[in-house]
């Protein structure tokens, strides 16, 4: 079959090329075609924004094309700032760019919130886990097409998404506070949901990125020797004041829209009927009854006991939920009943946020605990929800951080590079986590029970 170049446009970054000529964009076209790539169509980027913001229904598909193609920028900055110490890789280069290419493919339907029910039943692997192991399975369309470009390929891409510390600058291109992830997503959510706020002078940020090395593990003592660098990517002086404004605009979609009150609680809502659905499908002879789902449903098949296999994972999306809603509002447990219809019909819990008794926050932990107190059972039994997992710093991104300092931003000055917080009193004021506490209440009443009651 000839080649011939490929061309797809985008919303974000116009047209995007896969040159006939070029052997990795072919590689690229080949991926995005396979059945495991084709998923992510069905997997929105932002999981249940859109009942908050109604434009918010982009996928991660589009996500992984705009993060290759911005990976392919990154890499020839990385190739721009080779030096005779640090010349440029090509076989790493192009690991890095399908990686980025990659990068989701293991998320699981409505994303975080599925993650966050896994890890809450104990059982779970993380999606990045599910990444590694979708690119790795040799009987899927990914693996096959990556070692028949270069044998090895596989290992290469799956250990540089696992990797959890940086060896080299090409981990930057995928994990970093500047990387084609982060460059993707601030962009393309904030166009998708029409939020006005947390704009980023993109173009005068990547014709100011440098390449430079930073230590990211001192010793305690005065010896150097077991001083640990990594080169990453850095701005120039020039681009402080755009830089604040990358690190405010990360801040603002996540206050504003990622953690959105009315969006945790729906994740929440969301989180308790998969929750329940799990504890129903350990007995496949009740499971279909009490559910209203066939047998044969995906989410019964992969919540049974050993149906977490590829196969089931790689049915799952959010239209195996959405999809399912009205089956599952005529089950027999009351549980999955009630939620199902309700976010079917988007008649949604009540959220009351903490902050509604103040700023001061020793009454707001007071507070917390009246409602503890008052609605100890129905926490318990889930018609209250407490939710006291988000939390928003300058650095956060969605499912927290670990704070390392490769993920933190640097500038370069004639010092060499310095953390952004040393050098921006903007960004050093949001550097710590602000913490949100929510309870959402399935009665109404009991949330004017809750904010009335001294």
């Amino acid at each position: 079959m000839a080649l011939r170049t490929q061309r797809l446009r985008d919303p974000v970054h116009g047209l995007i090329v896969f040159e006939e000529n070029d052997d990795l964009g072919q590689l690229a076209w080949r991926l995005i075609n396979t059945p495991e790539f084709q998923r992510l169509r069905r997997v929105k980027q932002l999981g249940v924004s859109e009942f908050v913001f109604p434009g918010a229904v982009h996928s991660r598909f589009a996500h992984s094309i705009g993060v290759f193609h911005v990976a392919r920028e990154l890499v020839r900055i990385i190739e721009r700032e080779a030096t005779a110490a640090r010349p440029f890789d090509h076989n790493r280069a192009e690991v890095a760019i399908i990686a980025a290419l990659l990068h989701d493919l293991g998320h699981g339907p409505f994303s975080h919130a599925f993650e966050g029910v896994q890890m809450s039943r104990g059982v779970g692997k993380r999606h990045e886990e599910w990444t590694a192991e979708l690119i790795r399975n040799p009987d899927g369309g990914v693996c096959p097409l990556l070692e028949g470009y270069r044998a090895g390929t596989t290992e290469e891409v799956a250990s540089l998404l696992a990797a959890e510390d940086p060896i080299d600058i090409y981990h930057a291109v995928v994990s970093s506070s500047f990387d084609a992830d982060r460059l993707d997503y601030l962009r393309r959510d904030r166009l998708m949901t029409g939020t006005g706020a947390g704009a980023i002078d993109f173009d005068w940020l990547m014709e100011h990125v440098r390449v430079a090395d930073i230590v990211i593990d001192a010793p305690e003592g005065d010896t150097e020797e077991d001083t640990i660098t990594v080169a990453t990517f850095c701005l120039d002086l020039k681009a402080l004041p755009a830089a604040e404004q990358f690190l405010l605009s990360r801040y603002t979609l996540h206050e504003q829209v990622y953690l959105h009150k009315t969006t945790r609680c729906i994740e929440a809502m969301i989180g308790t009927l998969l929750r329940r659905i799990a504890t129903v499908a350990v007995d496949p002879d009740r499971a279909s009854v009490q559910t209203g789902l066939e047998a044969s449903q995906v989410l019964l098949r992969f919540f049974a006991p050993g149906g977490e296999t590829i196969e089931n994972y790689l049915a799952l999306d959010d239209s195996a939920i959405t999809g399912s809603l009205e089956k599952m509002r005529r089950g027999d447990d009351p549980v999955v009943a009630e939620l199902a219809a309700r976010l079917r019909e988007r008649r949604l819990y009540k959220a009351l946020d903490i902050s509604r008794f103040g700023s001061d926050i020793g009454k707001q932990r007071q507070a917390a605990r009246r409602i503890d107190r008052t609605f100890r059972e129905k926490i318990d039994s889930g018609a209250v929800i407490k939710d006291e997992s988000a939390s928003v710093g300058i650095y956060t991104p969605i499912g927290g951080d670990e704070d390392k300092m490769h993920k933190k931003l640097h500038i370069l000055d004639a010092s060499g590079p310095r953390e952004i917080t040393e050098m921006s009193k903007i960004v050093e004021a949001l550097a710590s986590k602000r913490q949100f506490t929510r309870y959402y209440f399935a009665d109404a009443a009991d949330r004017d029970i809750a904010i009335n009651r001294r």
